[in-house]
Order: C-alpha cells, then structure tokens, then sequence
C-alpha cells in the first residue's frame, strides 16, 4: 500500500513558493482531545529516553492548503502546530477516520541533494523518531521562528538549508541552486512535506570533507545516479526508502528522465 499522496508537482523556483501565514490557524481542539494529546506525549516522552531518542517540542508550521497557479506558482496556506501536537495525532488511534484538517499536519522539508559530478546522497535513519532503518534524503520540520524571515514570514528555504548544514555541514556557498519539485503527504505518519532539488557547486569528495553540525545521520551513502540506477534503487528498495523520500526521488526522476520515466 503506497504510504504518500503527490499534492503538487513541478519545478518551482524560490520565488515562486508563495506563502499564506495565519497562526489562527491550527488544529481544532476539545478538553478530551488536549487531554489523549498530554497523556500520550508523556508516554512518548518516556519510551524516547528508554530508547535513547532525543524527542522534544517545538514550534512548527501547520500546512493547510495548496494550489498551484497559472503562472506557475505554488501557494501555499500555512498555520501553526508543533512537534507534540504532530507527535500525537499521527498515530492510527487518533488519526483514523478523522479528516486531515482535524490533525496536526506539521510542514516538513526533503531535499535530494546533487553533487556537481552526478551523485545524490542518502542516509538510512538511525536514532531518529520516524522512518528507522529506511533510506531518507534530508530534512527535517519546519519551525517557526527558527526557520522565518525577519519580518515574521516562514521561509522553507532558509528551512531547507539549515537541515543540510545540520546533517551534512554543506555551507550556502557550496549550493548552487534551489528548486522545490512539489509538496507530498505521508499518509503513514500524517504530515505534508516539501519537496526539493538541491544541486551543489561541489563534488562527491568535496562533500565528503565538510563536518556535520549534528550527528543524526551515522552513515552518509551515495548513489551514482544514470536512469538505470535511480530506477533500481527505487524498485529495489520500495518499502525499505521514506514516506517522503520516495516521491522526492520519483519527482527528481521525472525532471530527469520526463514522465514516462515515472
């Protein structure tokens, strides 16, 4: 069963990820509803130290809607959530049978990244709350404050390039360019995400000289990507890659190869 729904597809460039921004809102709420979301998040909070995951909240970005438009803009209508409130409604007993719009929806970013001489890199997730053992491509969530312009407005962007330089220390001027090639929903673990295509100035060997800032990914891999190749690993490994990290890598194949590749 296929754990992710396309919402949006195409080659968006930066400026043309418009965004909506309205902290009302958020996720519609009752007593019993706040009271599942404390008593489970608690116990989240116990089985993360036992299993020695760092898990903590933070304010994030609650998608919304999305649509593109005639002249090939992707907007966007964002309001707020956070990493409990994602935490807790994505699982199946609070999830099932509700409407996405009764959840948290948290806003995460992906990237495939693409070294200057044709490879693109992979982790498999290791000491992380989602998607353990699976092959993943960047990212992380979106998160307010953290990740907006100075004038309060949410910047996916700047979100995209502190996940790289967090997991694998690639600097800004290491990028070359920035494209956003669609926005998907897990319907596994219930959130939207960002899709993106980073393209670096630098090599493999380059790469592979820069220091993470953080130690979540324990194993960079790499892919030499031809048709062929990218085919493979996707088929090869369906159900062992990301909810979300597939369809960014579908979505990468696409802008390569056209859409009968896909």
């Amino acid at each position: 069963m296929r754990e992710f729904e396309i919402l949006a597809r195409g080659l968006f460039r930066p400026d043309q990820l418009i965004i909506t921004y309205h902290p009302s809102l958020c996720m519609p709420t009752s007593p019993a509803i706040q009271q599942w979301m404390d008593t489970l998040w608690a116990q989240k909070l116990v089985e993360a130290q036992e299993r020695g995951i760092s898990l903590f909240d933070a304010p994030l970005y609650r998608f919304v809607d999305a649509e593109t438009s005639v002249d090939g803009a992707l907007h966007l209508t964002l309001g707020d959530t956070c990493y409990k409130e994602y935490v807790t409604t994505r699982v199946p007993a609070f999830s099932r049978g509700r409407l996405r719009q009764e959840l948290g929806n948290a806003l995460a970013v992906c990237s495939v990244m693409e070294t200057g001489d044709g490879y693109i890199l992979l982790d498999k997730r290791q000491g992380v709350d989602v998607y353990v053992g699976r092959y993943h491509v960047n990212g992380g969530f979106f998160e307010r404050g953290r990740d907006s312009l100075e004038n309060g407005r949410p910047d996916p962007i700047g979100a995209m390039r502190r996940e790289i330089r967090e997991e694998t220390g690639i600097q800004f001027a290491d990028i070359a360019e920035h494209y956003c090639l669609g926005l998907v929903y897990d319907t596994a673990t219930p959130h939207a995400e960002l899709c993106f295509l980073t393209r670096l100035h630098i090599s493999l060997a380059e790469v592979k000289t820069r220091v993470p800032e953080e130690d979540e990914i324990k194993q960079l891999g790499t892919l030499y990507v031809t048709e062929q190749s990218l085919r493979e690993f996707i088929t090869r490994n369906r159900g062992n890659i990301s909810a979300t990290g597939e369809p960014n890598l579908l979505l990468y194949g696409e802008l390569l190869y056209g859409k009968k590749w896909l």
